[in-house]
Protein backbone atom coordinates (compact mmCIF):
# COMPACT_ATOMS: atom_id res chain seq x y z
CA UNK A 1 0.00 0.00 0.00
CA UNK A 2 1.27 3.58 -0.68
CA UNK A 3 2.12 5.79 2.15
CA UNK A 4 -0.13 8.60 2.38
CA UNK A 5 1.88 12.17 1.79
CA UNK A 6 0.47 14.68 4.42
CA UNK A 7 0.88 15.73 8.33
CA UNK A 8 -2.83 15.44 9.90
CA UNK A 9 -2.94 17.08 13.73
CA UNK A 10 -6.21 16.26 15.32
CA UNK A 11 -7.84 18.48 18.16
CA UNK A 12 -9.84 16.98 20.34
CA UNK A 13 -7.66 13.65 19.85
CA UNK A 14 -8.63 11.46 22.63
CA UNK A 15 -12.16 10.66 21.61
CA UNK A 16 -13.53 7.85 20.90
CA UNK A 17 -14.00 8.23 17.07
CA UNK A 18 -11.30 11.01 16.89
CA UNK A 19 -8.59 8.40 18.23
CA UNK A 20 -9.93 5.99 15.82
CA UNK A 21 -9.20 8.02 13.22
CA UNK A 22 -5.88 8.99 13.88
CA UNK A 23 -4.51 5.56 14.35
CA UNK A 24 -6.43 4.60 10.97
CA UNK A 25 -4.73 7.63 8.96
CA UNK A 26 -1.76 6.78 11.06
CA UNK A 27 -1.62 2.79 10.00
CA UNK A 28 -2.20 4.50 5.71
CA UNK A 29 0.94 6.21 6.31
CA UNK A 30 0.07 9.68 7.46
CA UNK A 31 2.00 11.23 10.40
CA UNK A 32 0.14 12.15 12.81
CA UNK A 33 0.37 14.06 15.94
CA UNK A 34 -3.29 15.36 17.80
CA UNK A 35 -3.94 18.00 21.21
CA UNK A 36 -6.68 17.05 23.79
CA UNK A 37 -7.02 19.26 26.97
CA UNK A 38 -9.29 17.01 28.14
CA UNK A 39 -7.93 13.60 27.79
CA UNK A 40 -8.60 11.43 30.48
CA UNK A 41 -8.33 7.38 30.46
CA UNK A 42 -8.84 4.87 29.32
CA UNK A 43 -8.94 7.45 25.54
CA UNK A 44 -4.94 8.65 26.61
CA UNK A 45 -3.89 5.18 27.91
CA UNK A 46 -4.85 4.13 24.41
CA UNK A 47 -3.18 7.31 22.42
CA UNK A 48 0.04 6.17 24.29
CA UNK A 49 -0.27 2.32 23.71
CA UNK A 50 -0.60 3.38 19.90
CA UNK A 51 2.34 4.84 20.29
CA UNK A 52 1.05 8.15 18.80
CA UNK A 53 2.45 12.01 19.48
CA UNK A 54 0.02 14.11 21.48
CA UNK A 55 0.17 16.81 24.12
CA UNK A 56 -2.39 18.06 27.10
CA UNK A 57 -1.83 21.29 26.52
CA UNK A 58 -2.10 23.09 23.82
CA UNK A 59 0.69 25.41 22.34
CA UNK A 60 0.53 26.87 18.36
CA UNK A 61 3.69 25.63 18.08
CA UNK A 62 1.81 21.97 17.64
CA UNK A 63 0.52 22.68 14.26
CA UNK A 64 3.65 24.04 12.76
CA UNK A 65 4.55 21.58 9.73
CA UNK A 66 0.80 20.38 9.44
CA UNK A 67 -0.56 19.68 5.98
CA UNK A 68 -4.14 19.51 7.71
CA UNK A 69 -5.59 20.60 10.78
CA UNK A 70 -8.52 18.29 12.23
CA UNK A 71 -11.00 19.19 14.68
CA UNK A 72 -13.48 17.15 17.03
CA UNK A 73 -17.15 18.46 17.71
CA UNK A 74 -16.53 20.03 20.64
CA UNK A 75 -13.06 22.22 19.94
CA UNK A 76 -14.36 25.79 19.91
CA UNK A 77 -13.45 28.97 17.04
CA UNK A 78 -10.57 30.30 20.05
CA UNK A 79 -8.79 27.01 20.00
CA UNK A 80 -4.67 28.63 20.53
CA UNK A 81 -4.04 25.59 17.80
CA UNK A 82 -6.85 26.22 15.73
CA UNK A 83 -6.19 30.24 15.80
CA UNK A 84 -2.59 29.43 14.71
CA UNK A 85 -3.87 27.20 11.91
CA UNK A 86 -6.07 29.99 10.78
CA UNK A 87 -3.09 32.26 10.46
CA UNK A 88 -0.80 29.69 8.56
CA UNK A 89 -4.17 29.20 6.18
CA UNK A 90 -3.85 25.99 7.07
CA UNK A 91 -7.21 23.54 5.72
CA UNK A 92 -9.31 22.98 8.98
CA UNK A 93 -11.78 20.50 8.80
CA UNK A 94 -14.15 18.39 10.38
CA UNK A 95 -13.52 14.48 10.50
CA UNK A 96 -16.87 13.83 8.96
CA UNK A 97 -15.27 15.58 5.95
CA UNK A 98 -11.80 13.58 6.13
CA UNK A 99 -13.78 10.46 6.40
CA UNK A 100 -16.09 11.74 3.37
CA UNK A 101 -13.05 12.12 0.79
CA UNK A 102 -10.62 9.30 2.25
CA UNK A 103 -14.15 6.95 1.47
CA UNK A 104 -15.23 8.73 -1.73
CA UNK A 105 -14.04 5.44 -3.62
CA UNK A 106 -15.75 3.07 -2.33
CA UNK A 107 -19.19 1.72 -1.71
CA UNK A 108 -20.21 3.27 1.74
CA UNK A 109 -23.28 1.79 3.31
CA UNK A 110 -24.39 4.77 6.24
CA UNK A 111 -26.71 4.00 9.35
CA UNK A 112 -28.16 6.93 10.47
CA UNK A 113 -30.98 7.51 12.92
CA UNK A 114 -31.81 8.83 16.42
CA UNK A 115 -31.04 5.34 17.99
CA UNK A 116 -29.34 2.15 16.75
CA UNK A 117 -26.62 3.77 14.72
CA UNK A 118 -23.42 2.26 16.30
CA UNK A 119 -25.25 -1.43 17.32
CA UNK A 120 -26.14 -1.62 13.41
CA UNK A 121 -22.99 -0.58 12.27
CA UNK A 122 -20.88 -2.77 14.13
CA UNK A 123 -22.88 -5.80 13.19
CA UNK A 124 -23.11 -5.49 9.43
CA UNK A 125 -19.46 -4.96 9.60
CA UNK A 126 -18.85 -7.82 11.79
CA UNK A 127 -21.26 -9.89 9.18
CA UNK A 128 -18.87 -8.72 6.09
CA UNK A 129 -15.78 -8.96 7.99
CA UNK A 130 -16.85 -12.54 8.98
CA UNK A 131 -18.31 -13.60 5.50
CA UNK A 132 -14.00 -12.44 4.11
CA UNK A 133 -14.99 -9.20 2.97
CA UNK A 134 -13.15 -6.90 5.03
CA UNK A 135 -14.97 -3.95 5.29
CA UNK A 136 -13.78 -0.84 6.55
CA UNK A 137 -15.84 0.95 9.02
CA UNK A 138 -16.31 3.77 11.49
CA UNK A 139 -18.35 3.46 14.22
CA UNK A 140 -18.90 5.82 17.24
CA UNK A 141 -17.90 3.38 19.79
CA UNK A 142 -15.28 0.48 19.50
CA UNK A 143 -17.10 -2.78 18.40
CA UNK A 144 -16.14 -5.37 20.34
CA UNK A 145 -15.02 -8.27 17.29
CA UNK A 146 -12.64 -5.56 16.39
CA UNK A 147 -9.20 -3.39 17.38
CA UNK A 148 -10.47 -0.13 17.02
CA UNK A 149 -13.29 1.86 16.30
CA UNK A 150 -12.47 3.14 13.02
CA UNK A 151 -10.85 1.12 10.28
CA UNK A 152 -9.16 2.74 6.82
CA UNK A 153 -7.50 -0.28 5.30
CA UNK A 154 -8.65 0.26 1.63
CA UNK A 155 -9.58 4.14 1.72
CA UNK A 156 -7.57 7.10 0.82
CA UNK A 157 -6.05 8.28 -2.45
CA UNK A 158 -3.48 6.31 -3.88
CA UNK A 159 -3.82 3.05 -2.49
CA UNK A 160 -4.86 1.34 -5.60
CA UNK A 161 -7.91 -0.62 -3.40
CA UNK A 162 -10.53 1.30 -4.94
CA UNK A 163 -13.91 -0.72 -5.20
CA UNK A 164 -14.09 -1.84 -1.35
CA UNK A 165 -17.18 -0.99 1.19
CA UNK A 166 -17.17 1.23 3.80
CA UNK A 167 -19.96 0.76 6.67
CA UNK A 168 -20.31 4.54 8.54
CA UNK A 169 -22.24 5.34 11.41
CA UNK A 170 -23.87 8.50 10.48
CA UNK A 171 -24.41 11.06 12.79
CA UNK A 172 -26.94 14.03 12.25
CA UNK A 173 -25.05 16.20 15.24
CA UNK A 174 -23.26 18.89 13.75
CA UNK A 175 -20.03 18.82 12.09
CA UNK A 176 -18.03 21.09 14.84
CA UNK A 177 -18.87 23.77 16.09
CA UNK A 178 -17.46 25.71 12.82
CA UNK A 179 -19.49 23.65 10.23
CA UNK A 180 -23.43 23.20 11.12
CA UNK A 181 -23.93 20.17 8.81
CA UNK A 182 -24.46 17.20 10.08
CA UNK A 183 -21.70 14.38 10.51
CA UNK A 184 -23.81 12.57 7.61
CA UNK A 185 -23.71 14.98 5.01
CA UNK A 186 -20.33 14.24 4.04
CA UNK A 187 -20.73 10.58 3.56
CA UNK A 188 -22.74 10.62 0.30
CA UNK A 189 -24.22 6.84 0.82
CA UNK A 190 -24.85 4.03 -1.76
CA UNK A 191 -26.61 1.97 0.83
CA UNK A 192 -28.46 4.17 3.69
CA UNK A 193 -30.21 2.61 6.92
CA UNK A 194 -32.67 5.14 8.34
CA UNK A 195 -33.49 3.14 12.30
CA UNK A 196 -35.53 6.04 13.90
CA UNK A 197 -36.26 9.73 13.75
CA UNK A 198 -37.16 11.63 16.82
CA UNK A 199 -36.36 14.94 18.79
CA UNK A 200 -33.23 15.04 20.11
CA UNK A 201 -29.97 17.67 20.22
CA UNK A 202 -32.33 20.40 21.30
CA UNK A 203 -28.88 22.35 21.42
CA UNK A 204 -28.79 22.45 17.50
CA UNK A 205 -31.91 21.57 16.10
CA UNK A 206 -35.33 23.63 17.43
CA UNK A 207 -37.88 21.20 16.32
CA UNK A 208 -38.64 17.67 14.95
CA UNK A 209 -39.07 19.26 11.37
CA UNK A 210 -35.58 20.73 11.09
CA UNK A 211 -34.38 17.04 11.93
CA UNK A 212 -36.62 15.61 9.53
CA UNK A 213 -35.17 17.74 7.10
CA UNK A 214 -31.70 16.64 7.38
CA UNK A 215 -32.64 13.30 7.05
CA UNK A 216 -34.92 14.11 3.73
CA UNK A 217 -31.64 15.37 2.78
CA UNK A 218 -29.58 12.30 3.07
CA UNK A 219 -32.22 9.85 1.90
CA UNK A 220 -32.88 12.44 -1.45
CA UNK A 221 -29.10 11.70 -2.33
CA UNK A 222 -29.04 8.41 -2.60
CA UNK A 223 -27.77 7.34 -6.72
CA UNK A 224 -30.89 5.56 -8.56
CA UNK A 225 -29.18 2.95 -8.39
CA UNK A 226 -28.57 2.60 -4.48
CA UNK A 227 -30.47 0.80 -1.99
CA UNK A 228 -32.63 2.30 1.21
CA UNK A 229 -33.59 0.02 4.16
CA UNK A 230 -35.84 1.79 6.45
CA UNK A 231 -37.95 0.89 9.96
CA UNK A 232 -41.58 0.21 8.26
CA UNK A 233 -43.18 0.94 12.02
CA UNK A 234 -42.33 4.50 12.05
CA UNK A 235 -44.49 6.66 10.28
CA UNK A 236 -41.66 9.66 10.11
CA UNK A 237 -39.23 7.14 8.63
CA UNK A 238 -41.10 5.80 5.88
CA UNK A 239 -42.35 9.34 5.23
CA UNK A 240 -38.66 10.61 4.99
CA UNK A 241 -37.41 7.45 3.30
CA UNK A 242 -40.03 8.39 0.27
CA UNK A 243 -37.78 11.41 -0.36
CA UNK A 244 -35.33 8.47 -1.82
CA UNK A 245 -35.03 7.51 -5.85
CA UNK A 246 -33.57 4.44 -4.81
CA UNK A 247 -35.45 1.38 -4.40
CA UNK A 248 -36.39 0.73 -0.61
CA UNK A 249 -36.30 -2.48 0.82
CA UNK A 250 -38.39 -1.79 4.91
CA UNK A 251 -38.20 -4.18 8.23
CA UNK A 252 -40.23 -4.59 11.63
CA UNK A 253 -41.80 -6.66 13.75
CA UNK A 254 -45.29 -6.20 12.66
CA UNK A 255 -45.07 -4.76 8.72
CA UNK A 256 -42.16 -4.91 6.36
CA UNK A 257 -40.31 -6.56 3.57
CA UNK A 258 -37.90 -8.24 6.27
CA UNK A 259 -39.62 -9.36 9.42
CA UNK A 260 -38.78 -11.18 12.83
CA UNK A 261 -41.76 -13.74 14.12
CA UNK A 262 -41.84 -16.13 17.05
CA UNK A 263 -39.08 -14.11 19.00
CA UNK A 264 -37.70 -15.56 22.16
CA UNK A 265 -35.91 -13.56 24.81
CA UNK A 266 -33.31 -15.27 26.59
CA UNK A 267 -30.03 -14.48 29.05
CA UNK A 268 -28.46 -15.31 26.43
CA UNK A 269 -29.65 -13.12 23.66
CA UNK A 270 -32.83 -13.44 20.89
CA UNK A 271 -34.07 -15.53 18.91
CA UNK A 272 -36.21 -15.17 15.56
CA UNK A 273 -37.95 -16.58 12.40
CA UNK A 274 -36.27 -14.44 9.59
CA UNK A 275 -39.28 -13.60 6.89
CA UNK A 276 -38.55 -12.28 3.74
CA UNK A 277 -41.32 -11.11 1.34
CA UNK A 278 -43.77 -13.63 3.45
CA UNK A 279 -41.13 -16.41 3.02
CA UNK A 280 -39.57 -17.97 5.98
CA UNK A 281 -35.55 -17.92 5.61
CA UNK A 282 -34.94 -19.75 8.99
CA UNK A 283 -34.14 -19.27 12.41
CA UNK A 284 -31.42 -17.04 13.54
CA UNK A 285 -29.66 -16.53 17.43
CA UNK A 286 -28.42 -13.08 18.51
CA UNK A 287 -26.59 -12.67 21.05
CA UNK A 288 -28.29 -8.68 21.38
CA UNK A 289 -30.95 -8.10 23.90
CA UNK A 290 -34.54 -6.20 23.81
CA UNK A 291 -36.72 -5.69 20.88
CA UNK A 292 -35.24 -2.82 19.37
CA UNK A 293 -31.80 -4.54 19.14
CA UNK A 294 -34.22 -7.32 16.89
CA UNK A 295 -35.04 -4.57 14.58
CA UNK A 296 -31.43 -3.60 14.53
CA UNK A 297 -30.14 -7.43 13.87
CA UNK A 298 -33.28 -7.40 11.10
CA UNK A 299 -31.51 -3.90 9.38
CA UNK A 300 -28.22 -5.66 9.63
CA UNK A 301 -29.41 -9.16 8.09
CA UNK A 302 -31.24 -7.35 5.26
CA UNK A 303 -28.00 -5.06 4.09
CA UNK A 304 -25.68 -7.70 4.56
CA UNK A 305 -27.85 -9.98 2.03
CA UNK A 306 -28.16 -7.63 -0.18
CA UNK A 307 -24.38 -7.36 -0.10
CA UNK A 308 -24.42 -10.99 -1.22
CA UNK A 309 -23.69 -12.62 1.78
CA UNK A 310 -25.66 -15.86 2.68
CA UNK A 311 -27.89 -16.83 5.15
CA UNK A 312 -25.38 -19.63 6.44
CA UNK A 313 -22.80 -17.27 6.86
CA UNK A 314 -24.88 -14.62 8.42
CA UNK A 315 -25.96 -17.51 11.06
CA UNK A 316 -22.08 -17.59 11.61
CA UNK A 317 -21.21 -14.17 11.90
CA UNK A 318 -24.51 -13.72 14.04
CA UNK A 319 -22.69 -16.70 16.62
CA UNK A 320 -19.90 -14.48 17.11
CA UNK A 321 -20.94 -11.03 17.06
CA UNK A 322 -19.66 -9.74 20.55
CA UNK A 323 -21.54 -5.93 20.62
CA UNK A 324 -20.23 -2.96 21.13
CA UNK A 325 -18.83 -1.44 24.32
CA UNK A 326 -21.01 -0.16 26.00
CA UNK A 327 -24.40 -1.40 24.05
CA UNK A 328 -26.51 -3.16 26.96
CA UNK A 329 -22.98 -4.56 27.98
CA UNK A 330 -22.55 -7.00 30.62
CA UNK A 331 -20.28 -6.85 33.22
CA UNK A 332 -18.41 -10.20 34.06
CA UNK A 333 -18.82 -11.65 37.68
CA UNK A 334 -17.74 -14.75 38.52
CA UNK A 335 -21.02 -16.54 40.16
CA UNK A 336 -21.91 -13.14 41.05
CA UNK A 337 -25.91 -13.15 41.90
CA UNK A 338 -26.89 -9.79 40.68
CA UNK A 339 -26.32 -9.30 36.88
CA UNK A 340 -24.96 -5.52 36.12
CA UNK A 341 -25.35 -4.23 32.82
CA UNK A 342 -23.50 -0.88 31.50
CA UNK A 343 -24.93 0.65 28.62
CA UNK A 344 -24.62 4.21 27.17
CA UNK A 345 -28.55 5.05 27.20
CA UNK A 346 -29.40 8.94 27.52
CA UNK A 347 -32.25 9.42 25.48
CA UNK A 348 -35.53 8.72 27.23
CA UNK A 349 -36.90 6.08 24.64
CA UNK A 350 -33.03 4.48 24.65
CA UNK A 351 -33.66 4.23 28.83
CA UNK A 352 -37.32 3.43 28.25
CA UNK A 353 -36.16 0.74 25.53
CA UNK A 354 -32.78 -0.46 27.95
CA UNK A 355 -35.08 -1.23 30.52
CA UNK A 356 -37.77 -3.45 28.82
CA UNK A 357 -35.12 -5.54 27.37
CA UNK A 358 -34.08 -6.20 30.96
CA UNK A 359 -37.32 -7.43 31.79
CA UNK A 360 -37.77 -9.47 28.33
CA UNK A 361 -34.52 -11.30 29.08
CA UNK A 362 -33.98 -11.44 32.93
CA UNK A 363 -37.33 -11.52 34.41
CA UNK A 364 -40.10 -14.53 34.01
CA UNK A 365 -41.38 -16.98 36.35
CA UNK A 366 -37.35 -18.44 36.98
CA UNK A 367 -36.35 -15.06 37.19
CA UNK A 368 -38.09 -12.72 39.74
CA UNK A 369 -35.74 -10.19 40.74
CA UNK A 370 -35.96 -6.69 40.24
CA UNK A 371 -34.32 -4.06 37.62
CA UNK A 372 -32.63 -1.76 39.53
CA UNK A 373 -31.64 1.84 37.17
CA UNK A 374 -29.35 3.99 37.91
CA UNK A 375 -29.24 7.01 35.21
CA UNK A 376 -26.59 9.83 35.00
CA UNK A 377 -28.52 12.72 32.52
CA UNK A 378 -26.49 13.59 29.55
CA UNK A 379 -26.63 17.78 28.81
CA UNK A 380 -28.91 20.35 30.40
CA UNK A 381 -30.71 21.22 27.11
CA UNK A 382 -31.88 17.61 25.86
CA UNK A 383 -32.91 17.15 29.37
CA UNK A 384 -35.08 19.93 29.52
CA UNK A 385 -36.14 19.74 26.83
CA UNK A 386 -36.96 15.88 26.94
CA UNK A 387 -38.18 15.82 30.83
CA UNK A 388 -41.80 15.03 30.49
CA UNK A 389 -40.72 11.72 28.90
CA UNK A 390 -39.09 10.25 31.62
CA UNK A 391 -41.74 9.77 33.51
CA UNK A 392 -42.47 6.79 30.88
CA UNK A 393 -39.62 6.03 30.77
CA UNK A 394 -38.60 4.12 33.78
CA UNK A 395 -41.93 2.96 34.63
CA UNK A 396 -40.79 -0.43 34.02
CA UNK A 397 -38.06 -0.14 36.59
CA UNK A 398 -38.27 -1.13 40.16
CA UNK A 399 -35.77 0.67 41.40
CA UNK A 400 -34.57 4.32 40.33
CA UNK A 401 -30.99 6.27 40.83
CA UNK A 402 -30.76 9.72 39.44
CA UNK A 403 -27.35 11.17 39.57
CA UNK A 404 -26.36 14.80 38.48
CA UNK A 405 -26.85 15.61 35.08
CA UNK A 406 -23.44 15.56 33.10
CA UNK A 407 -23.39 19.24 31.14
CA UNK A 408 -20.97 18.29 28.62
CA UNK A 409 -20.27 20.95 26.53
CA UNK A 410 -23.14 22.95 28.28
CA UNK A 411 -21.87 24.10 31.69
CA UNK A 412 -23.15 27.67 31.06
CA UNK A 413 -26.51 26.28 31.08
CA UNK A 414 -26.39 24.38 34.86
CA UNK A 415 -29.06 26.58 36.76
CA UNK A 416 -31.78 25.51 33.67
CA UNK A 417 -32.45 22.09 35.29
CA UNK A 418 -30.90 19.58 37.44
CA UNK A 419 -30.87 15.77 38.40
CA UNK A 420 -33.95 16.72 40.83
CA UNK A 421 -36.48 17.39 38.10
CA UNK A 422 -35.45 14.04 36.75
CA UNK A 423 -35.88 12.21 39.58
CA UNK A 424 -39.55 14.06 39.95
CA UNK A 425 -39.99 13.04 36.40
CA UNK A 426 -39.47 9.48 36.78
CA UNK A 427 -41.88 8.87 40.01
CA UNK A 428 -41.91 7.63 43.26
CA UNK A 429 -39.67 5.38 42.89
CA UNK A 430 -36.71 7.55 42.01
CA UNK A 431 -34.19 8.70 43.85
CA UNK A 432 -31.68 11.63 43.34
CA UNK A 433 -28.24 11.09 44.65
CA UNK A 434 -25.27 13.61 42.99
CA UNK A 435 -22.65 11.87 45.14
CA UNK A 436 -20.80 9.19 43.17
CA UNK A 437 -19.46 7.57 46.70
CA UNK A 438 -22.93 7.89 48.24
CA UNK A 439 -24.87 6.99 45.05
CA UNK A 440 -22.59 3.59 45.22
CA UNK A 441 -23.43 2.77 48.90
CA UNK A 442 -26.91 3.53 47.79
CA UNK A 443 -27.00 1.16 45.30
CA UNK A 444 -25.18 -1.55 46.41
CA UNK A 445 -27.97 -1.76 49.58
CA UNK A 446 -30.41 -1.78 46.98
CA UNK A 447 -29.12 -4.81 44.99
CA UNK A 448 -30.04 -8.49 46.56
CA UNK A 449 -29.98 -11.85 44.83
CA UNK A 450 -31.76 -12.56 41.30
CA UNK A 451 -31.86 -7.74 40.93
CA UNK A 452 -30.43 -6.56 37.99
CA UNK A 453 -28.58 -2.98 38.61
CA UNK A 454 -28.73 -0.95 35.51
CA UNK A 455 -26.17 1.16 34.82
CA UNK A 456 -26.71 4.02 32.07
CA UNK A 457 -24.65 6.77 31.60
CA UNK A 458 -21.93 8.56 28.46
CA UNK A 459 -19.43 9.21 30.26
CA UNK A 460 -17.91 10.91 33.52
CA UNK A 461 -19.17 7.86 36.19
CA UNK A 462 -16.32 5.73 33.89
CA UNK A 463 -16.44 2.31 35.85
CA UNK A 464 -18.87 2.69 37.83
CA UNK A 465 -20.96 -0.19 36.61
CA UNK A 466 -17.38 -2.61 36.54
CA UNK A 467 -17.90 -1.36 40.50
CA UNK A 468 -21.39 -2.44 40.96
CA UNK A 469 -20.20 -6.20 39.98
CA UNK A 470 -16.98 -6.48 41.66
CA UNK A 471 -18.14 -5.01 45.04
CA UNK A 472 -21.37 -7.67 44.22
CA UNK A 473 -19.98 -10.32 43.13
Amino acid sequence: MKAQQGHLHFLGIAGHTMRGIALACQRLGYRVTGTDETAYPPGSDWLDRQGMKWWRMSDPAHVQGATQVIISGHIAGGHPELAEARRLRLPVRSFAELIGELAASQRRIVVAGTHGKTTTTSLIAWLLESAGRQPDFLAGIQPNNFDTSVRLALAGPGTGRAGGVMVIEGDEYRASQLDERSKFAFYEPDVLVLTSIEMDHPDLFKDIAEIKQRFEQLAGGLPPDGRLYYWAESALVREVGSQASAPGMSYGLSRGDWQAHAVTYTPAGTEFDLFRGGDLLGRLNVPLYGQHNVLNSLAAVAVAMGEGVTLEQIAEGLAGFKGASRRFERVPGQGAAVTVIDDYAHHPTEVKTTIEAVRLHFKGAERSGRVIAVFRPHTYSRTLALLPQYQAAFAAADRVFIAEIEGAREQHLAASVNGVDVARAAGEHAAYEPDRAKLMEAVLAAAGPGDTVLCMSVNGYDGFAQEVARRLG
